[in-house]
């Protein structure tokens, strides 16, 4: 039988073909370059360093009154100024596809009150567009809300009808809508933590309604809108940001007690008690807990046992039954109950607010 390698010719009977000489070159050693500058480095980590050292990214940014913007879904429903307008890392600026210089931006920004407007800054390295609704009211939309809710919502009982006619009359005399919105969301934030006044809300819909409040009001400078946004920051325990906004009063102690105890101070209470200094209904721990703060030492002591009472409740939130904790711990410290202090303390040992304070009354009561 013949075999299938009979059909195949060798060729040049089945001797070596030639192949051509190749030249040979000494091995060149491997070198990584710079895109931006040229230099050679001698390996990849070491041009990655380079690249993040010398040629940082640069991300245009667009910042007015010293918040950055989002890139979706802004709302500017207050006035700002041109100075209040800050590009940064912008090599070139366009609005609404019109390229402008820096300046003409800020100008054209501080001027802009209504509609959806696109801002489009680039550098060498990236471009971001901004896609901003601007919905600027008047002074008087803005008194329009305020006397809607001193008249339907001040000192009178905080129930869901209520608030939807305070919203339609606010709404019939064309009042500021993001301002009525913010007010309105908080108010029912507040009826959904306590599970009160009617509400259809489950307890959990509280934060989502506090934070819409918040982002609603972001760039409104009004005596209210900044009390909400204190009120809300302080609900989340963002103390600094909530004692930058508090306006006074109840609000203002308590941010200031908390924020110290935070940073690892001990806080000495008021000589006297401090007047509540707002009208704008709280929810029932927010309110106990500001109320405390603001009481002399002797009435903190007497009134320690109902607030802790409270922190055991099943609707109390983490975030106020850690406040509760640290001003417990507070009270009984410069009551002179130190014992009591440290087993406060000892529940907040790994707090990543008050852990700094807690660690210290435990160290002191130790080394009495």
């Amino acid at each position: 039988m013949a075999k299938i390698t009979d059909a195949v010719d060798p060729g040049n009977a089945g001797g070596s073909v030639l192949i051509p000489e190749i030249p040979t070159e000494p091995n060149q050693p491997v070198t990584f370059r710079c895109d931006k500058c040229g230099e050679v480095f001698a390996d990849r980590e070491a041009r990655r360093q380079h690249v993040f050292d010398q040629h940082p990214f640069k991300r245009p940014q667009l910042l007015v009154g010293s918040r950055t913007v989002k890139d979706r879904g802004e709302v500017v429903a207050s006035r700002f100024p041109q100075e209040d307008w800050v590009t940064q890392q912008a090599e070139r600026i366009m609005i609404d596809l019109q390229e402008v210089t820096t300046r003409q931006a800020c100008k054209r920004l501080s001027e802009i009150t209504s509609g959806f407007h696109e801002v489009t800054l680039a550098s060498a390295d990236y471009s971001v567009t901004y896609h901003i609704e601007f919905d600027i009211p008047t002074e008087a939309q803005l008194a329009t809300v305020e006397r809607a809710f001193n008249t339907l919502i001040v000192n009178q009982p905080l129930e869901s009808d209520r608030i939807a006619q305070f919203i339609t009359v606010a709404k019939q005399e064309d009042g500021a809508r993001y301002y009525l919105e913010g007010v309105s969301d908080f108010l029912y934030g507040v009826l959904a933590k306590d599970q009160r006044g009617g509400t259809s809300l489950s307890h959990d819909d509280y934060s989502a309604k506090y934070h819409t409040a918040r982002e609603a009001l972001r760039f409104l400078n009004r005596p209210l809108a900044n009390l909400i946004k204190a009120l809300v920051n302080f609900n989340d325990n963002a103390f600094c940001e909530a004692e930058a906004q508090a306006p006074g009063g109840q609000v203002a102690i308590a941010c200031q007690i908390l924020n110290g105890l935070r940073a690892g101070k001990r806080c000495l209470a008021p000589d006297a008690k401090i007047a509540s200094g707002h009208n704008l209904p709280v929810d029932t721990l927010t309110a106990e807990i500001m109320r405390f703060c603001s009481l002399p030492l002797t009435e903190q002591r007497e009134q320690l046992p109902q607030l802790v009472h409270l922190a055991s409740k099943r609707l109390t939130t983490d975030h106020d039954r850690v406040k509760i904790q640290a001003l417990a711990m507070n009270s009984c410290w410069e009551a002179g109950d130190h014992e009591q202090a440290s087993s406060w303390a000892r529940k907040l040992r790994y707090s990543p607010l008050f852990e700094a304070l807690a660690t210290r009354i435990i160290e002191e009561v130790e080394n009495e």
